[in-house]
């Protein structure tokens, strides 16, 4: 009987769609080694640290993320703000991971991530990217989970009861409240992840919510209307409702 290898997940995220809390629910079970946003560092910064090993480019961390996974369960997850457009020339790491994508409904999204960055292009909104991504993982014959930001809100319980069912691991009810500082790793960019770092459980992060100036409401009309037929192209092959999602325990 061929023995399991150790668990490496991938959660793949539009920005602003409260991957970060997701994450922290993740650090708090204490068995995965957590990775934060690997992939997009190095396409921002021109490096990431992954397990103790600097890289400098997405194959890198690909063979990084590989290589700490073989020997204990990793999970990282990563935004969309860049094309993440490396993964296709590595099919073993493909299939080596457990995928998920998390979406949040598009007019949210833009409004939270414009507030953020009021001169983010629309491509930045990452559902475009995302789309790609889930058209690689999923053309490669893979299965991939969809994770709801919304519903993570309303009912972060069963929504992380789903993603556990997805995933093939257990489901540790204590992840949900917050009681580990923030990762070390959000540090460099932690204005991104205020809301993630003051909550003190998942779902329980500040609203942040509020109106935007007329000139910049015009920009994120535009935007959610170049986003949206992408955020319907995920939904609709991954199953917005759950309808293709295995039983919750």
């Amino acid at each position: 009987m061929t023995e399991r290898q150790p668990d490496l997940l991938a959660l793949w995220c539009v920005p602003r769609s409260r991957s970060t809390a997701f994450e922290r629910a993740m650090y708090e079970r204490g068995d995965f080694l957590v990775v934060h946003e690997p992939f997009s560092r190095v396409c921002d910064f021109g490096t990431a640290e992954v397990a103790g090993r600097t890289c400098t480019g997405q194959e890198q961390v690909m063979a990084a993320l590989a290589d700490a996974a073989a020997d204990r369960p990793v999970f990282f997850k990563d935004t969309t703000d860049f094309a993440l457009d490396r993964l296709a020339a590595d099919p073993a790491f493909l299939k080596r991971c457990r995928h998920a994508a998390m979406v949040r409904n598009p007019r949210d999204t833009v409004r939270s991530h414009l507030r953020m960055q009021s001169d983010a292009t629309s491509a930045a909104m990452g559902f475009g990217h995302l789309w790609d991504i889930v058209s690689t993982v999923t053309s490669s014959g893979l299965p991939m989970h969809l994770v709801d930001g919304d519903r993570v809100a309303g009912d972060p319980e069963t929504e992380m009861r789903r993603y556990c069912a997805a995933m093939d691991i257990a489901f540790l009810p204590e992840s949900l409240a917050f009681r580990k500082e923030p990762p070390p790793s959000w540090r460099a960019t932690g204005r991104w992840h205020a809301g993630a770092s003051e909550s003190s459980a998942l779902g329980a992060a500040p609203a942040g919510k509020g109106t935007l100036p007329d000139e910049l409401e015009r920009t994120a009309a535009a935007f959610e209307r170049d986003q949206l037929p992408y955020y319907e192209l995920i939904t609709a092959a991954l199953g917005r409702d759950g309808d293709h999602e295995p039983e919750v325990p």
